[in-house]
């Protein structure tokens, strides 16, 4: 029998993942704060509890998908919180993009209930969310992984094993650093050409045609970036958490980071500038304001 899952935060990423897992067969129970989210569902086999220790208790595995560590937190640990109806042999799976040092907090609590946890972000976007081939990069005890694979691969395109726990999460913060760095420079170059009178749409052609291209210039700069509407479906006040969760494991390890640094702070001064609610390629529209090509 395929077990009952739940799922807390139908945002983005997790709405399409609840449709992905309803349509794989499984009885999903699906929560979130804001009753317009749950609203959307609706005609769909997914049944709303608005109580998370019920929630919890009714279901066999719980996902999560939400924006931060913080928010992780509450909703687990909180008062009336998931691990009041998490019991021995359940599973939650965390698919938020969190800081390591936290889940494995989390982890540690949940060990002691008998329950398990794994750390599984995911990477490819609110298009590849809907497509069900998202990136799923995994964290915790290996028989665990195994036992909730068929659960990843419902909403996954290519599921990784990483490690043990908290490992899922700083793989996902060091690939959206990689990501935030070939998307700064692209844009940076982008502003340069058009400066010299290269039109925008010549830079992208040649370069995606060459050994500079990469996933920023061949999807993010003609898609989000080229008509200005930077509705990329992941905020930059995210990137910026993101960036940070990195950079903030390096120094617990005691590694320095010359370019993550330099990166992390070009993206928080968008975030002090208001670009935060933005979708992160409005990281163009900070750069090239502050390259004068764009009015404050």
């Amino acid at each position: 029998m395929m077990p009952t899952l739940g799922c807390v935060g139908l945002g983005n990423i997790g709405d399409p993942v609840v449709r992905h897992l309803l349509r794989a067969g499984y009885k999903v129970l699906v929560h979130d704060a804001r009753e317009e989210a749950v609203s959307k569902l609706e005609g769909t086999p997914a049944e709303p509890v608005w109580d998370l220790k019920e929630l919890a208790a009714g279901a066999d595995t719980v996902l999560l998908s939400l924006p931060n560590s913080t928010a992780v937190e509450e909703v687990v640990l909180g008062k009336g919180g998931l691990v009041e109806g998490l019991s021995a042999g359940k599973v939650l799976i965390d698919t938020s993009s969190s800081r390591p040092s936290s889940t494995r907090v989390i982890a540690k609590k949940l060990e002691e209930k008998g329950a398990d946890m794994l750390d599984a972000p995911v990477s490819g976007g609110v298009l590849r969310a809907k497509e069900g081939t998202l990136s799923v990069m995994v964290g915790g005890k290996r028989e665990v992984f195994e036992r909730c694979s068929p659960i990843l691969e419902a909403f996954g395109g290519k599921i990784f094993y990483v490690g043990d726990h908290g490992s899922g999460h700083l793989l996902k913060s060091l690939n959206n650093l990689l990501s935030a760095t070939t998307l700064a420079s692209a844009a940076e170059a982008l502003i340069l050409a058009q400066k010299a009178g290269i039109s925008p749409e010549t830079f992208v052609e040649v370069i995606n045609a060459s050994n500079g291209r990469s996933y920023s210039t061949e999807v993010k700069l003609p898609r989000y970036v080229l008509d200005g509407s930077f509705d990329d479906g992941f905020a930059l006040g995210l990137m910026v958490k993101d960036l940070k969760i990195a950079l903030e494991t390096a120094g617990e390890l005691g590694l320095p980071m010359f370019v993550g640094s330099t990166l992390g702070q070009i993206w928080q001064a968008a975030g002090a500038r208001g670009y935060g609610a933005e979708g992160h390629t409005a990281i163009y529209a900070f750069l090239e304001e502050l390259a004068g090509r764009k009015e404050s």
